[in-house]
């Protein structure tokens, strides 16, 4: 990890900022496309076209008040709350990982982790000031986790798709938990 760092020019810090950024991206798209996919499986196609609403509404109502509160609130403990709130989620999905879900329910996680990810952008975006060096290296930083995320975004799905039909979805919630743990533990 000091290595990489060094060669790319970043101090320590804002290499660990892009790799858990990076990670939590991943965690929240793989845990995402889990809820999803097993809505659509209990719940059926409108079960599953009003959850992507729903997430949309609450991803669009709480982003007007998360940068405000961003700005307001120490943004340290925001970072971390955001994912720590995210293994609350993937514990509220336990029931479907032993055949016992509930449609209801993983409509719920689903709004849950619009809420989560209305307030990971603003505050992750907040950040990079506070863990880079030099201002100079804010553009790096910036470029890397941009980067990052989108192949976070396109790799998640696919690895939830093998862990899942490989293993089943309670190996991918297993899968979840470990990486929303692993993220909150390289946070502190």
């Amino acid at each position: 990890q000091v290595q990489l760092a060094m060669v790319l020019g970043l101090s320590g810090n804002a290499f660990l900022f892009v790799a858990i950024q990076v990670a939590s991206r991943f965690a929240s798209s793989f845990l995402t496309t889990g809820v999803r996919y097993e809505l659509l499986e209990q719940g059926g196609v409108s079960q599953f076209a009003l959850a992507q609403v729903g997430n949309s509404i609450a991803r669009m109502v709480l982003s007007q008040v998360s940068g405000i509160l961003t700005d307001r609130y120490e943004l340290r403990a925001l970072y971390l709350a955001v994912d720590a709130a995210n293994i609350i989620l993937v514990l509220m999905l336990l029931p479907s990982a032993v055949g016992a879900g509930d449609p209801r329910l993983l409509f719920a996680v689903n709004i849950g982790l619009g809420l989560s990810q209305a307030f990971a952008q603003p505050v992750g975006k907040s950040l990079p000031p506070a863990v880079v060096a030099s201002p100079a290296d804010l553009a790096l930083v910036n470029s890397l986790e941009l980067s990052g995320d989108k192949v976070a975004r396109y790799l998640a799905p696919v690895l939830f798709a093998v862990v899942s039909s490989g293993a089943g979805f309670g190996a991918a919630l297993g899968v979840a938990a470990l990486l929303y743990v692993g993220i909150v533990a390289g946070k502190r």
